[in-house]
């Protein structure tokens, strides 16, 4: 019997780590097939269909499923003789109404999988009766049946590391988990519907990290709902990571920053730069909207966190919020991004509630006002707090935030512009100008975004001294000479050659004087600055790790006998 098991991820650069542990964990004769939703589903149907598969299973999300239903749909069809098999966290819940409104599908495992693959494809290999696995749905004839629940694997050693037998393509996302379930019981959430946290031991953890320290990825993201819901053993396993990681492999992970203690914050005062990202749900800052999310936070505490970890510079943290959760009207909004945004993480990410099957704000929902799309990735559309068009409003400004503040093309000019009291006010008005111009309707360049926030400030009456600042963002972001709507100050080729010959010039950029001029002349750009009166040259040298800008306004006079 052969037996397929399909992945189709969200990006290219995604794996799933699912179904290799399936994989692994039932020891019967399976091959994985990965995809992802922006390939052509006509050319994922064909590379299905030509494996000739007598099962095939299918790992969903909210993301795939419609996907998948129309893959599976197309399957059966072509061979009615194949088994069509559903799992995953989107098919866990309502599967008789899922088997109902899916004649295709023959099965479907519910919740944690391994154990119930395992016993299933042994029991089709020998056409054992189906009514004796526990963890799966299915049909029989015109019947559907519910089996009782599966029992959790008590000591999750016991499934094989799907590592030693992956191929990991570079540049991939690997994804990692060291323990399952979480700790807190957060309504919107499906982790609050498995009790209790279980981690695998650190010996198997160590080696599982030393095997995938050999891939050549540059980001391995822990699925773990709460890292540091131990942080004895968040910090063990941390310093073994610090230890052993090769240069530029970076993990992502979450933490509640409001458990995190003094001795932990010391202790990531030491980590070195861009070994680790922190994922920070912050959620609302509304008490009432808190305390119906079953959220337990201590603001001021994460508040501390969040600021103390971004005065070491060396850890990026992005904090999330949530936009349509009970009792959070556009005001409350405003004051939960309004705290949120003055943390100074790196990113600030503004989703949207989507009503998981399973949780129990998708359960309570005609009872708690929430309105939302009877399809996937069913997104909120309206609350008792929040119209349909103030939730508009709001992703207009999500995407504002998403394409001015967090790729931190505009570092500089944000900080200038923005009222530390009221940081909401000036993105709500940026966004009503791109939705007026119809910018939301387009896709942008770097170069266009420099451009359009230009075209927002020309009405200021201190544009002048903005433009200057914008000038240095654009520089200090990308190796290409500014554009005349950011009024540049440039400085001749002559100079330039005068500049980079200078020995207090090189020593500053830590340049040796080995190196020709001719093969530095592309990586530099110089430019004139006025601010407050005062007149600069700054010199910006573009490499590998990064932009390195030096003040070089006296060395400018003293090479070339004056000022811009």
């Amino acid at each position: 019997m052969k037996i397929l098991l399909i992945g189709i991820n969200a990006k290219y650069s995604h794996q799933n780590l699912a179904l290799h542990y399936i994989k692994q964990y039932s020891k019967v004769n399976t091959k994985v097939l990965e995809f992802n939703i922006n390939q052509n589903i006509e050319t994922i149907y064909g590379e299905i269909l030509k494996e000739e598969a007598d099962v095939i299973g299918f790992s969903s999300y909210i993301w795939n499923i419609e996907f998948i239903q129309r893959l599976s749909s197309d399957l059966k069809m072509a061979n009615p003789n194949v088994k069509i098999i559903w799992g995953g966290p989107e098919v866990s819940f309502d599967t008789k109404e899922l088997l109902e409104d899916n004649p295709a599908v023959d099965i479907i495992i519910r919740g944690e999988g391994e154990e119930t693959s395992k016993e299933l494809f042994n029991g089709l290999t020998t056409e054992m009766d189906l009514s004796k696995t526990y963890g799966i749905s299915y049909r029989d004839g015109d019947k559907i049946f519910i089996n009782p629940e599966r029992e959790l694997i008590k000591n999750l050693d016991d499934i094989p590391s799907p590592f030693f037998d992956m191929e990991i393509q570079k540049g991939k996302l690997l994804y990692y988990e060291m323990s399952r379930g979480c700790p807190f019981k957060c309504a919107y959430c499906l982790s609050s519907t498995i009790k209790g946290v279980r981690y695998f031991s650190e010996e198997r953890i160590k080696s599982d990290l030393l095997k995938i320290m050999e891939f050549d990825v540059d980001t391995v993201k822990l699925v773990d709902r709460t890292f540091n819901s131990n942080e004895a053993f968040s910090i063990r396993i941390m310093e073994f990571i610090k230890e052993h990681a090769p240069e530029g492999m970076c993990f992502h992970m979450e933490l509640m920053a409001h458990m995190i203690s003094d001795e932990f914050l010391e202790f990531l005062k030491d980590m070195p730069v861009g070994l680790f990202q922190f994922e920070i749900g912050i959620q609302s800052t509304n008490p009432d909207t808190l305390r119906e999310i079953y959220r337990i936070t201590n603001l001021e505490r994460l508040a501390h966190s969040v600021k103390t970890i971004r005065s070491y510079n060396n850890i990026h943290q992005h904090v999330d919020l949530i936009a349509g959760l009970p009792y959070e009207d556009y005001d409350s909004f405003k004051e939960s991004f309004n705290y949120a945004y003055n943390l100074g993480a790196e990113k600030l990410q503004l989703g949207f509630l989507k009503l998981l099957r399973g949780s129990r704000l998708r359960i309570d929902a005609d009872k708690l006002g929430l309105k939302y799309s009877k399809f996937p990735t069913y997104d909120i559309i309206s609350t008792d707090w929040l119209t349909p068009l103030e939730l508009r409003q709001l992703k207009m400004i999500e995407d504002v935030v998403e394409k001015f503040s967090n790729e931190d093309y505009f570092k500089w000019t944000l900080e200038f512009l923005i009222d530390e009291e009221n940081p909401f006010e000036f993105f709500e008005s940026f966004a009503t100008f791109w939705e007026k111009h119809n910018y939301h309707m387009k896709s942008h360049s770097r170069e266009s975004l420099y451009k359009i926030f230009t075209e927002y400030l020309e009405d200021r009456t201190d544009f002048e001294a903005v433009v200057e600042i914008l000038r240095l963002d654009y520089l200090l972001n990308q190796n290409a000479l500014p554009k005349a709507y950011l009024n540049p100050q440039g400085i001749d080729l002559k100079s330039y050659h005068d500049l980079l010959k200078d020995e207090k010039i090189r020593e500053g950029f830590k340049i040796s004087m080995d190196i020709p001029t001719k093969k530095l002349v592309n990586e530099f750009k110089f430019e004139g600055f006025g601010f407050g009166g005062q007149r600069a040259v700054f010199g910006f040298y573009y490499t590998k790790e990064g932009t390195i800008r030096l003040d070089i306004t006296e060395d400018y006079e003293r090479i070339t006998n004056g000022i811009y």
